[in-house]
């Protein structure tokens, strides 16, 4: 009997001592593997790191540019009696987004974009739902004044891509109009910005590999 309990504990401690074993041995394995999981993550942001200060390098020397070295000057531009063919043959015949609406002194009286356009057009495709009194207005206007949005947001000649930028990014724009004395004078865009930003930044690389 005695003989049975002292295999009976061997067996026991035996089983205790692989299980203790088998534990140290899962224990080692998930530590290497957060130590991996860790330096993936470290790798990763530094990246991430590398890759922002690449952005910053090409867009910190032309943030305080101003909009005048950037924007559109030869613009395409519609009168504010212009009949609604003319201004449906305008977008037709051009790939704008945005079309500046002036009155008779060249000033920006407002402006006409895509959305407005379809919204016209197809009109009698749309939910009732959102028929609303501004598109029924809308559809039956007969020139660019009774179509157009009134008081764009305009920005100034002197103003930087920075300042573009963050109208852009807050009010949601593709296109601002600039406004010099009341004038219209140009237009400035997305792309424009992406373009210039995109340059300087090509600029730079090439700089540093020579370097």
């Amino acid at each position: 009997m005695v003989g049975v309990f002292i295999l009976a504990k061997s067996l026991t401690q035996g089983k205790a001592s692989g299980e203790k074993s088998g534990d140290s041995a899962e224990s080692e394995k998930s530590s290497r593997k957060r130590d991996e999981l860790s330096e993936a993550a470290q790798e990763s942001s530094q990246g991430s790191e590398a890759f922002f200060e690449s952005i910053v390098k090409g867009s910190e020397g032309c943030l305080w540019m101003t909009i005048e070295e950037l924007m559109t000057k030869d613009l395409v531009t519609v009168n504010e009696d212009a009949p609604i063919e003319e201004v449906f043959s305008v977008f037709a015949k051009n790939p704008y987004h945005t079309l500046p609406v002036v009155n008779k002194k060249g000033e920006l009286a407002g402006i006409i974009d895509l959305d407005i356009i379809l919204e016209i057009l197809l009109l009698c495709l749309m939910p009732r739902a959102k028929h609303t009194p501004l598109t029924a207005r809308r559809s039956l206007g007969e020139n660019a004044k009774e179509i157009m949005i009134t008081h764009p947001v305009t920005i100034s000649l002197k103003s930087t891509l920075k300042d573009a930028s963050d109208l852009m990014m807050k009010h949601r724009f593709d296109h601002i109009c600039v406004n010099e004395n009341g004038k219209l004078v140009g237009i400035v865009s997305k792309r424009d910005l992406v373009k210039e930003i995109c340059r300087r930044r090509k600029k730079e690389v090439s700089k540093e590999k020579e370097d």
